[in-house]
């Protein structure tokens, strides 16, 4: 079968799949249309080589055993997964394809499918999601500047050492700007669970990042406590030119 000739060369796919002859199947087209090719086979797997090995772009089935397709997807567009999603699923009717779009999947194609159809629109989808020239987003605490693109934090007197957990959390909190964050959407964002009620790691993160940016008083200026609702932050999000 011929492949299409234009690709984004060695582009890393994340194809999560439970029946290992699709999986092998579609994983091999793929790497023959010369794409790097993760695989995994259920929304377990799939979140923790997301979260480790940034594929560029998300091959999603929908009915999987531990953690299901549309499980997977919440879960990754909760955590600030900004790479395109396509679900890959036998699921075909049309209450099933406008439910995956609007659950945030980028592109929707029914299993069985022509290799040369999914070729180009993984293409495409690659192609829609390069980076723009302008887009990195920056947070002004007082005199500390917060860059959420480069994981930078600058005061006055030299650069403020925020860990990768601390720039998470404010990432999503820009993210939902304005509204309310629930205790229980950072747990699951930022390390993944909700069965844990009794732990305090949340506020004593939070507390800390405080801390550290100048805002540890007893009423808070920029991240702000809502009492019921969780973590609102204050401060206005400002995208510049990189």
């Amino acid at each position: 079968m011929p492949v299409p000739s234009t690709t984004i060369a060695g582009a890393k796919l994340l194809l999560v799949e439970d029946s290992v002859e699709l999986r092998v199947n579609c994983a091999e087209l793929l790497r023959t249309a010369g794409y790097r090719v993760l695989e995994a086979a259920d929304g377990v797997e799939a979140l923790e080589l997301w979260e480790r090995e940034d594929p560029e772009l998300i091959l999603l089935d929908l009915n999987m055993p531990r953690l299901n397709g549309w499980q997977t997807l919440e879960k990754l567009k909760l955590r600030g997964c900004r790479r395109p999603v396509m679900l890959l699923t036998g699921l075909n009717e049309v209450t099933d394809r406008v439910r995956g779009l609007a659950a945030g999947a980028d592109d929707y194609l029914g299993k069985p499918c022509d290799f040369r159809e999914l070729i180009a629109r993984v293409q495409a989808l690659l192609r829609r999601s390069q980076p723009e020239a302008s887009g990195r987003t920056r947070l002004q605490f007082g005199g500390i500047t917060v860059d959420l693109t480069d994981r930078t934090a600058v005061s006055a007197t030299g650069a403020v050492a925020l860990t990768r957990t601390e720039y998470a959390i404010l990432d999503l909190l820009a993210r939902h700007h304005g509204r309310p964050v629930a205790r229980a959407t950072i747990l699951d964002a930022v390390w993944g669970y909700t069965n844990r009620p009794n732990t305090r790691t949340v506020e004593t993160h939070v507390w800390r990042l405080r801390q550290k940016l100048g805002d540890g008083g007893d009423e808070p200026q920029w991240i702000r406590t809502v009492p019921g609702s969780g973590y609102v932050l204050a401060c206005e999000p400002e995208t510049v030119a990189a």
